[in-house]
């Protein structure tokens, strides 16, 4: 909308004539009939009683937007890209912690599973009396069944098969078996 249409619509809209206008702002009828026309525009100066008599902006006689709509349009964009980026981050944040809670459940879940392991057994005879010997781990420390303590000293062991193969030689000199 162009400054002659805007200034013909305020006019009418509050009641009044093209006189009546001139004569508040002390120029002539046919100035205001020149501008409603578009043929001319008002100065700054007359532009700017115009904005006071019809109690607008200048930007709105003009017909552009106001700074102030401008500056609103990008507060509200910018508002708009911060709410997105931080419903991002929560959304991350969030993923975050559920991967979190799923490894924990998980690494307990697996190391209650492996925090004792059987490594080995075997079953050994010696003069007629059948005996059963267990090596497991458990958090990484040898143990054996009670049975084998008077046979071998476990701690002086690294691994099971180490431990197993001792109680097999042990039985072999003493003319024993085992499977």
């Amino acid at each position: 909308m162009n400054i002659g249409n805007t200034i013909s619509e305020l006019r009418k809209k509050n009641n009044m004539t093209q006189e009546s206008l001139a004569e508040k702002l002390n120029v002539t009828r046919q100035t205001i009939s020149k501008w409603e026309c578009n043929e001319t525009s008002p100065s700054l100066e007359d532009a700017s009683k115009l904005a006071k008599i019809f109690n607008v902006s200048l930007d709105e006689l003009v017909g552009s937007k106001s700074i102030l709509e401008e500056k609103m349009s990008n507060v509200e964009r910018l508002a708009g890209i911060i709410i997105k980026i931080l419903k991002i981050i929560g959304v991350l944040i969030i993923i975050y912690f559920i991967f979190l809670v799923v490894a924990v459940i998980a690494f307990t879940a697996f190391k209650g599973k492996n925090s004792e392991e059987v490594t080995g057994s075997i079953t050994c005879t010696l003069n007629n009396e059948t005996e059963t010997y267990q090596v497991k781990k458990t958090d990484n420390k040898l143990e054996i069944s009670e049975n084998a303590s008077n046979i071998i000293d476990i701690n002086s062991y690294n691994n099971g098969d180490d431990a197993l193969n001792a109680i097999i030689e042990y039985y072999e000199k003493n003319n024993g078996t085992c499977d």
